[in-house]
C-alpha cells in the first residue's frame, strides 16, 4: 500500500539542532548555585571498609557535602529498569554507596563542591582503611569449589532458568548425529558518544527532587530512584533531555540516586557527570557468557533434540542478569524447531563491574553460538547452510517459542534469497581454502529472530496524546522520547499519516517529563515503533474521529461521507466541498461548544511480532598477520513496514558497526588477579571508526505485521545480532578453522593457524 507520509524518507525532526550543536544535553546544563559531584571508588575488587575519615575533605574550602554509606538510606534496591512483571526477576542487592566494595570502582563515598577541581581534591582527602578480601574476578574463579561467596549466594550462583520441552535424552538417542560444542563471548561496552552516567539533581521547597538525566526510561528511573531514596514516587520528577546514544547502557538507574542524595543533603543542585573511564568502570556492559550447545540431527537435516546450557557473568550486582536469562532461553528456543529442547541458564556473581542491557539483550551471544554450530552441522550433512536454516526455522502460523504466540508474518525466505544473491553466495563460497597466496577470502551468513517489544515477559505500556491546535497543526505528546534512534521522526510520520495532515504540521515532544507525559515503560526491546506507534496511531484516530464529527456538523453531512487527507476534510463523492483542518479546529476552539480536539491513549500493544534477518559477510584473512578484514556485509532485514526507510537503513548500518566490533576487536578486559580494568578508554578499547567500515548493502524486506502500526515491526536491535556469526562463518569458509571464542583477534587467528599447520 502507498501512503502519503509513511514509507517516505523524511528528514529527522531533531537533525538541525544536533548537527548544529545547539541541542542541550544534560551535561551542558547549568543551574544557579549548581555544585559538582564526584564519587570515591574502591581500588580493590573485594574489600570491607573498616575505617573512613572524611573530616579533611569536609574542611576543604568549597566542599559543601561529603557522604558515605552511613549517610545513605539502608534500602536495598536493583538498578535494572523493569516494572513488576512475570519476566522481571529483580534481586535487590545494592545500596547507593557501600561499605563493602564488590568490584574495582564500587562507590564508597560521594562529594559535592563548588567546582570540579575542588571536588576531585576532596576525594583525595578522604582517608579509607580497607580489609582486602579474596576476590573472584572470573566465572571460573567464582564457580570453583570453596570460592568465597558474594551476597551469600551458594556457588556464587543466584539464578537458574530452566526450560524442558519433550525428552532430550530420547531425542539424542534418535539422532543420526549429535554435535556438542562450547562457545565463549566477552564483556563489551556500549561506548555511546555521550558517556553513560550524566545526572543533574535539584531539590525544591516542597520536598521533591527534580532530576535531568540521560536515560532510556524516565518513568522507571523515577520509580527506582524514589525507592532507593525512601521517597514516594510523586516526590521525584525525571526530565530527559536529548541523549547522545544509549544502546541499553541507560536501561535503568545509573547514578541518579547519588546525584539526588547529594542535592537533597546540601539543598542545592548537583551535577554528577562520569568521565569516559568512569563510564567503563562503574556502568553496565554486555554479559560475558559461556554456552554449551548439544544438537541431535537426522541425516535429512531435521532436529531431534536441542540443548543449551549457559553461565552468565553478571558482575558484582544482580541488576539485569536473572531477568536476561529468560530472553537468553527465548532466543535459543525461537530460532529452530525441535520436538525436544532443554535449557539451563545460570546467573553468576563475580567481583567485576556489573553487566546489564546492551543492544540485542543476550541475542548476539546466543546467535553466535547457534549459527556457528549450524554451519558445522550443514557441512557434516553435506547440506547447503541456507537450506538447513530454511528447513528448520519457524514461520508464519507457527507458535513462536519466545513468546508463545502465533507468528504474524515472516520475511526470512525473501531475506535469505535476496541476501544470498547480493553477496554471490554460490560463486564466492569455498574460494578461500583453494586459493593461492597468503590472503584468503570467504563468505558466511548468520540468521536471527528478534522481538518488537518484551511482551508477555514484561508489561509494555505506552502513552500518547495528540491535540490539534487552532491553526490545524498538531502536538504529539509521546511519553518516552527519542534516545538517538530516530523514533521521534517515525512516530511523527505515523501521527501525520493517520491524521491526514502534512508531516511538518506535527510537532512531537523531544524531551520527556514524568510530571507531564503519560506513563511509558521506556526505550528498550526495540519497542518504540511497534508499541509506541500503536498508541500514537490510536490517539491520532481518536482525534481524527472528533475532527470529522466537528466537520460533519459544519458541513451538515454524515460523518461516513467524509475523509481527511492533505490537511483538509473532503466529501468523498464531491471534491468541490471541503474544509481545512485549520478551519475546523478554529471553530472547535472558539465556537459555541468550545473545546480542543484531543486524542489520548495509554495501553499495552496488541502483540509482539518477531522480525527476521539474514546477514552475509565477505572477509579476507591474512594468514601471515592474522588480520581479518571485513570486505562486504549484506544485511537483509524483515522490518514489517519501513516507516522511514532511511532511518531504518541507518539503524541497521549503525548496528553492523557494533556487530563487527563484537566479532573482531572489542573485549573489555580486567586483570584476573586484581580485578582492575585493563582498557577503560578509547586508546586501548578498540571500537571501529568510519575508516574501518566495509561496504554495507541493506535490503529491506517488508512482510507487514497484522498488529503493527501500518504493518511496522522492529529494527532497533536486530542489526547487530547476526553480524558476529556471519563473520565467524565467513572466516571458517576462508581458512577452514572454527573459532568458538570472540573476538577474532589477530593473535587468536595466528595461534589457530599455527596449530592447524602442526
Amino acid at each position: 500500500m502507498t501512503y502519503s507520509v509513511v514509507g517516505h524518507s523524511v528528514p529527522r525532526v531533531d537533525a538541525r539542532e544536533k548537527v548544529s550543536g545547539s541541542a542541550l544535553y544534560t551535561g551542558d546544563m547549568v543551574l544557579p548555585h549548581m555544585l559538582i559531584g564526584k564519587v570515591l571508588r574502591s581500588p580493590y575488587a573485594h574489600a570491607k571498609v573498616i575505617r573512613i575519615d572524611t573530616s579533611k575533605a569536609k574542611q576543604l574550602a568549597g566542599v559543601k557535602v561529603v557522604l558515605t554509606y552511613e549517610d545513605t538510606p539502608k534500602i536495598l534496591w536493583n538498578s535494572a529498569g523493569f516494572p513488576p512483571s512475570p519476566g522481571a526477576i529483580l534481586v535487590e542487592d545494592q545500596y547507593i554507596l557501600t561499605n563493602t566494595a564488590l568490584y574495582v570502582g564500587d562507590g564508597i563515598a560521594a562529594v559535592a563542591a563548588v567546582d570540579e577541581d575542588t571536588a576531585t581534591q576532596a576525594l583525595e582527602l578522604i582517608e579509607v582503611e580497607y580489609e582486602v578480601l579474596p576476590a573472584v574476578v572470573t566465572m571460573e574463579q567464582a564457580l570453583a569449589e570453596g570460592a568465597p561467596r558474594l551476597h551469600d549466594a551458594e556457588n556464587n550462583t543466584y539464578g537458574h532458568t530452566p526450560v524442558v520441552i519433550g525428552d532430550v535424552d530420547a531425542g539424542f538417542a534418535e539422532a543420526d548425529y549429535v554435535f556438542e560444542d562450547t562457545y565463549q563471548v566477552p564483556k563489551v561496552n556500549q561506548v555511546s558518544m555521550e558517556p553513560c552516567g550524566v545526572s543533574l539533581a535539584a531539590p525544591d521547597m516542597d520536598g521533591r527532587v527534580t532530576i535531568w538525566t540521560s536515560t532510556q526510561m524516565p518513568h522507571l528511573v523515577r520509580r527506582i530512584t524514589a525507592h532507593a531514596l525512601g521517597l514516594k514516587i510523586g516526590q521525584v520528577r525525571i526530565l530527559k533531555p536529548p541523549v547522545g546514544g544509549a544502546f541499553g547502557s541507560r536501561l535503568g538507574v545509573v547514578n541518579e540516586p547519588i546525584a539526588a542524595l547529594l542535592a537533597i543533603k546540601v539543598g542545592q543542585p548537583v551535577m554528577l557527570k562520569y568521565t569516559r573511564s568512569e563510564a567503563f568502570l562503574a556502568t553496565e556492559s554486555r554479559h560475558p557468557m559461556t554456552m554449551t550447545l548439544k544438537t541431535g540431527v537426522k541425516k535429512d537435516g531435521s532436529f531431534t533434540a536441542r540443548q543449551f546450557t549457559s553461565f552468565i557473568d553478571g558482575g558484582a550486582y544482580a541488576t539485569h542478569t536473572p531477568s536476561l536469562a529468560g530472553p537468553v532461553a527465548g532466543w535459543f528456543l525461537a530460532m529452530y524447531k525441535s520436538p525436544n529442547i532443554k535449557v539451563d541458564n545460570y546467573s553468576v556473581y563475580t567481583n567485576a563491574t556489573q553487566c546489564g542491557a546492551f543492544r540485542g539483550y543476550g541475542n548476539p551471544q546466543v546467535v553466535f553460538a547457534v549459527e556457528s554450530q549450524m554451519d558445522d552441522i550443514a557441512e557434516k550433512l553435506g547440506i547447503d547452510p541456507l537450506q538447513l536454516r530454511l528447513k528448520n526455522h519457524p514461520c508464519t502460523g507457527d507458535v513462536w517459542m519466545w513468546s508463545g504466540w502465533v507468528i504474524e508474518s515472516c520475511g526470512l525466505e525473501e531475506s535469505i534469497a535476496s541476501g544470498a544473491k547480493a553477496i554471490g553466495w554460490t560463486e564466492n563460497r569455498n574460494n578461500g581454502r583453494i586459493s593461492q597466496g597468503v590472503k584468503k577470502r570467504g563468505v558466511g551468513m548468520g540468521y536471527m529472530m528478534h522481538v518488537s517489544g518484551a511482551r508477555p515477559m514484561l508489561h509494555e505500556t505506552s502513552s500518547a496524546i495528540i491535540k490539534i491546535n487552532e491553526d490545524g497543526s498538531a502536538n504529539l505528546n509521546f511519553s518516552n522520547s527519542d534516545v538517538g534512534t530516530g523514533s521521534a521522526t517515525s512516530l511523527s510520520q505515523i501521527a501525520a499519516e493517520e491524521l491526514g495532515i502534512p508531516f511538518d504540521e506535527v510537532m512531537i515532544t523531544k524531551t520527556s517529563d514524568t510530571d507531564i507525559n503519560g506513563f511509558d515503560i521506556g526505550s528498550h526491546a526495540s519497542r518504540q515503533i511497534y508499541s509506541g506507534g500503536n498508541v500514537v496511531k490510536k490517539a491520532a484516530t481518536m482525534a481524527k474521529q472528533k475532527l470529522l464529527a466537528m466537520a460533519a456538523e459544519m458541513l451538515e453531512l454524515p460523518v461516513e461521507e467524509l475523509e481527511v487527507k492533505q490537511g483538509r476534510v473532503w466529501v468523498r463523492n464531491d471534491s468541490s466541498k471541503s474544509l481545512s483542518v485549520a478551519e475546523i479546529s478554529h471553530a472547535a476552539h472558539f465556537g459555541s461548544h468550545g473545546h480542543q480536539i484531543i486524542g489520548a491513549v495509554s495501553e499495552e500493544p496488541p502483540g509482539n511480532p518477531p522480525v527476521y534477518a539474514a546477514q552475509f559477510a565477505e572477509v579476507e584473512v591474512d594468514t601471515e598477520t592474522g588480520i581479518i578484514e571485513v570486505i562486504r556485509v549484506v544485511a537483509a532485514h524483515d522490518v514489517g513496514t519501513a516507516i522511514n526507510p532511511s532511518s531504518v537503513e541507518g539503524q541497521i548500518q549503525g548496528a553492523i558497526q557494533q556487530g563487527i566490533g563484537y566479532a573482531l576487536t572489542e573485549d573489555y578486559r580486567v586483570d584476573s588477579g586484581t580485578g582492575k580494568p585493563l582498557n577503560p578508554n578509547f586508546s586501548d578499547y578498540k571500537i571501529l571508526t568510519t575508516v574501518d567500515m566495509p561496504q554495507i548493502e541493506t535490503i529491506l524486506v517488508q512482510a507487514a505485521s497484522e498488529t503493527g502500526p501500518f504493518g511496522a515491526k522492529s529494527v532497533g536491535e536486530s542489526g547487530l545480532v547476526a553480524t558476529a556469526a556471519a563473520i565467524a562463518n565467513a572466516v571458517y569458509d576462508a581458512i577452514g578453522i572454527r573459532f568458538k571464542e570472540l573476538p577474532l583477534t589477530p593473535e587468536r587467528v595466528l595461534a589457530a593457524l599455527q596449530n592447524k599447520g602442526q
